[in-house]
């Protein structure tokens, strides 16, 4: 009892006990609409000097708590993704200190996605969520890496995108084709446009937009199409003029896009060409061989090497509908059957598709348009002179 009674009197006379500490918590949130923020890095300094004594990230409702050693004067810096670093100088008193923190929100879009399985090209139904996703965000106007993450533990991550950029998302999964989206932010006359996205989801607003559409909170899907060997998937607006197996342009696209996929994926395909079921059998065969050659010549020219894709041709013996011979349909079923198809017939194993960054994808897709465009200039040059 003499003891405590003498400890008591030595922090009354003397003052706070030499290394004893206090804990500093609060809220960090939006200073406009007052939402509470997750995921916001509190770096904290001491007042005299820059070096970093400790981080800490806020909670789901927007807290953080943090022990320091009282009678100090302390700053925060305060990160987040879509907001601008704030900073907030306090001094560790005797009793606990409450330190809420608002930032203001930058001109631009806060994108969250979830992963999902991807069960049907066709169809386009969604599945389970993706964990262990390797995600990587690019920015391509500023040249910076936004994001990288090797094995995303979650299905769900959170990105800004301010205005008067362009980004490149590439997510990854082993077994899955990998993804690759272009976000374009107030450029080239987008307000928000994403390209790679899918068809099976799109965007949503989660707050609404305000300030002529400066800011807002976008939510989405993002699937992810698992590889299955020997599964049949459509090249969608591949055409060919009638008896003829030459690439038209409008089917270019969507055989860059093939060229795209096998560029991303360690896979080895057949690509397939089929006819309706009018017209001679031996004569649809021959036809739809030299179409599918045809398609695989093109997707080699750009770069794929030839032991990478095969071409086959199978004429009308591979119908999807009841369309056979001698059966009356409408041009719509018979048009059901003439398709181009591409299927997976194994995996590389052993390759290194998985090595390279966004970064060095980027840049090698750099090199190769410029290149592009000195051979274009090259040869403009040749046919005016």
């Amino acid at each position: 009892m003499k003891k405590f009674f003498v400890c008591i009197l030595s922090f009354l006379i003397l003052g706070p006990i030499a290394g004893q500490n206090v804990f500093v918590e609060g809220k960090i949130f939006d200073n406009k609409n007052r939402r509470l923020l997750d995921e916001a890095t509190i770096n904290i300094y001491k007042i005299d000097s820059d070096s970093l004594l400790y981080s800490v990230q806020s909670f789901k409702d927007g807290s953080y708590k943090v022990q320091l050693p009282m009678n100090e004067e302390y700053y925060f810096r305060i990160e987040r993704q879509a907001y601008r670093d704030a900073i907030q100088s306090f001094i560790a008193s005797v009793e606990d200190e409450i330190v809420n923190i608002g930032l203001e929100r930058l001109p631009g879009y806060e994108f969250e996605a979830s992963v999902k399985e991807l069960l049907s090209f066709q169809k386009g139904n969604l599945g389970k969520e993706l964990n262990n996703v390797k995600v990587e965000v690019y920015n391509l106007t500023t040249d910076k890496e936004i994001i990288v993450v090797d094995d995303d533990p979650d299905n769900t991550f959170k990105v800004n995108f301010e205005r008067g950029n362009q980004y490149s998302i590439l997510l990854r999964k082993k077994g899955y084709f990998a993804k690759r989206i272009e976000v374009y932010v107030d450029v080239e006359g987008c307000i928000l446009c994403f390209e790679g996205l899918g068809t099976y989801a799109s965007p949503e607003i989660e707050y609404t937009l305000t300030e002529a559409n400066q800011r807002g909170s976008i939510i989405s899907d993002i699937p992810m199409k698992k590889i299955i060997q020997d599964e049949a998937i459509i090249l969608e607006n591949i055409y060919y003029d009638y008896d003829k197996w030459a690439i038209r342009s409008d089917a270019k696209p969507a055989l860059n896009n093939l060229v795209t996929t096998l560029k991303r994926n360690p896979i080895i395909i057949e690509l397939s060409s089929h006819t309706d079921s009018r017209g001679e059998d031996d004569y649809n065969y021959n036809l739809s061989q030299k179409r599918a050659e045809s398609a695989v010549e093109y997707i080699i020219a750009k770069g794929i090497k030839s032991h990478r894709i095969s071409a086959k041709g199978y004429g009308e013996t591979m119908l999807i509908n009841d369309c056979s011979n001698g059966v009356r349909c409408d041009e719509s079923l018979h048009q059901e059957n003439r398709r181009t198809e591409f299927k997976v017939v194994s995996i590389i194993e052993e390759s290194n598709f998985d090595q390279k960054s966004l970064r060095s994808i980027i840049e090698a897709e750099r090199k190769a348009g410029k290149r592009i465009q000195e051979e274009l200039l090259i040869f403009n040059k040749i046919q005016n002179n």
